[in-house]
């Protein structure tokens, strides 16, 4: 089977191991190895001599690497990448409000395929705490715990966890307090007042961090765009301008003018909605790590899908309505009526409003806030300026009818989506692909075929199709694509390994046959790929068809048995690839240490065999 996708190609998960110490690799021409050397130092600062109570003060703890090596950034974008993350434990009185880490740079490591996310040279993480107002004077321990993955550009140490135990005094209030380090702090990034520990946004600031805020602005205008084909909003479109155009007597540009102050009511409502969820952002942003509070986000989109599914209506109180949807004369009335038509549209996009103000309250940024709801709301308002100006055309508008009942169910479908999207972090990523790969196939194959609407019209004929096939094929990529479900549980195909054994070894030496062993690991990502770029084609089977094949998994970096393993072969971390020959004996000229391709392991294989 074809690979939908190429797995991560990284050097960031081969483990170094030495029992004296920490163990690190260097270059090839650099010096032999040093199993004491340290690439990774870890350093904490405080940035206040003492702290009074009620008062706040902030620690700093720097990662030093040395040359050509990192640590992968605090958010990572492989499943099997180990964060540099920082844990605190703060003593009675103490709380933690932030924790702020750097965003890394984005590099392309030798035989990766996309830019990864590491933290090079220094990294500078933050920690601010907040001492209580009743806390007594008196020194308080601070416990501080760093996990990183030192790595150079082709492999890796094995995750390391440095504790710190730091000192913080809390002073008098009369007691003068004097500023430390400055030099250090003035490197760490705290996010701004209002703002919670941790990326902006979750999961969709995740997405925004990868794809940039020009592409949230992007979507969220389409995601307007496409809140005019809801039942709530479609039927108001030709009757609004309509209406303007019946207060103007048909002119044109006084039309315009009306719907333009409609519009721009509608982006005042949103707008102040994102400004809002952006400045209580705090409150929103830390209930959201509650697993709690996001179960019950994600099943508040799940019953507001059903509504749109037809399993029960939602509708806004008559007199509520009543109120919001009076027709009102003039400017002033173009403006009011603008103002209130999301509590008519509510029904079909209050989901669309909620996730979107979720967002926003998790980022903290106000004028974020302000600008992406405003932007919602010109998507939203666009046909009703377009329409404005061609007033006449209003009657050529497509009549509400089964083609809409199907719009509706497809935005069902994406509220649902939305939902598994939200509970992704906790429900982990085989669950999640595996729910919104089905989702996608089986409404694909509904929305797209099994749905029945008697509609002429060309553009929806070939939406609908396309929505059929693009995305079963879709939900088909999210089962398949390597490190998702079926590729990543599957069986590995390529060359047959056997589990490591010193017998089979020996019995490999007895018959006089050359042997194969390779040495791996669960969190080795270079592993995974020499299985997926290398072991994986029928030449390297082929060409090891008559070798005895053995792999040693040295995932239980502290079991005795791969101590043994490790001592017994020398092996300085993962992957690393073993050649013996028939009596017996390594060929040291041959051992891979790290990723290579094909070609280079074939050489190997066949040097081995003519004893070259």
């Amino acid at each position: 089977m074809k690979r939908v996708q190429s797995i991560v190609i990284i050097a960031l998960s081969a483990g170094l191991f030495a029992a004296a110490g920490p163990a690190t690799t260097r270059d090839c021409a650099a010096a032999p190895f040093d199993p004491f050397e340290q690439t990774v130092s870890v350093a904490a600062y405080q940035s206040l001599s003492s702290v009074p109570a009620g008062g706040t003060i902030d620690l700093a703890v720097v990662l030093r690497m040395k040359l050509h090596w990192h640590v992968n950034a605090n958010k990572v974008n492989d499943e099997y990448l180990i964060p540099t993350s920082v844990a605190v434990v703060a003593p009675e009185g103490v709380t933690v409000r932030t924790v702020a880490y750097p965003a890394g740079v984005e590099k392309k490591l030798s035989f990766s395929e996309k830019a990864l996310r590491l933290y090079e040279n220094e990294a500078y993480i933050g920690v601010r705490l907040d001492v209580a107002r009743e806390t007594e004077p008196g020194e308080r321990m601070v416990t501080v715990s760093v996990t990183y993955q030192p790595c150079d550009n082709e492999k890796c140490l094995a995750p390391e966890t440095k504790t710190m135990e730091i000192p913080v005094r809390v002073s008098p209030v009369s007691e003068a307090i004097d500023a430390l380090h400055p030099e250090i702090f003035q490197h760490v990034e705290f996010p701004a007042a209002g703002k919670h520990a941790g990326p902006a946004g979750g999961r969709l600031g995740a997405v925004v961090a990868e794809r940039g805020l020009f592409f949230a602005f992007l979507l969220v205008f389409i995601w307007g765009l496409a809140l005019n084909l809801t039942p709530c909003v479609y039927p108001l479109i030709p009757i609004t301008v309509g209406y303007f155009g019946g207060q103007t007597g048909g002119n044109r540009k006084r039309t315009f003018l009306l719907a333009s102050i409609y519009v721009l009511g509608m982006a005042v409502m949103y707008s102040s909605l994102g400004l809002i969820a952006a400045l209580t952002g705090s409150i929103l942003g830390a209930a959201l790590q509650n697993p709690f509070v996001v179960g019950i986000v994600a099943l508040v989109l799940l019953l507001l899908a059903l509504s749109m599914f037809g399993v029960y209506e939602i509708r806004v109180p008559a007199r509520l309505g009543g109120v919001a949807g009076t027709a009102k004369q003039g400017v002033i009335g173009a403006f009011l009526m603008g103002l209130t038509v999301g509590i008519v549209a509510a029904p079909c996009i209050g989901p669309f409003v909620l996730a979107l103000l979720t967002f926003v309250g998790e980022s903290g940024n106000p004028a974020l806030g302000f600008s992406l709801f405003f932007t919602l709301a010109i998507g939203l308002g666009l046909p009703f300026l377009f329409l404005a100006v061609v007033s006449g055309n209003i009657t050529r508008l497509p009549r509400s009818g089964e083609w809409m009942d199907w719009v509706k169910k497809l935005f069902g479908v994406v509220l649902v989506a939305m939902a598994i999207f939200f509970l992704q972090p906790h429900i982990g990523d085989t669950a999640y692909y595996a729910v919104m790969g089905l989702l996608l196939i089986v409404a694909g194959v509904y929305l797209g075929f099994l749905r029945k609407t008697q509609t002429a019209a060309l553009f929806f004929r070939v939406f609908k199709r396309f929505v059929g096939i693009a995305a079963p094929l879709l939900g088909l990529y999210l089962i398949l694509a390597p490190g998702h479900i079926i590729a990543k549980n599957a069986p590995a195909g390529g060359i047959p390994w056997k589990a490591f054994d010193d017998a089979l070894l020996a019995g490999a030496k007895e018959d006089g046959r050359l042997a194969l062993i390779d040495f791996s690991a669960e969190w080795c990502l270079p592993c995974k790929e020499l299985d997926h770029r290398t072991f994986s084609h029928q030449e390297a089977v082929d060409a090891t068809a008559d070798i005895v094949t053995l792999r040693a998994d040295l995932t239980e970096t502290a079991s005795p048995e791969v101590a043994r393993i490790r001592r017994a072969y020398a092996i300085k971390g993962v992957p690393t690839i073993v050649f013996v020959d028939k009596n017996g004996a390594e060929r040291e000229d041959l051992r891979v240490f790290g990723f290579v391709d094909k070609n280079e392991f074939l050489d190997r294989v066949r040097r081995l065999k003519t004893g070259n």
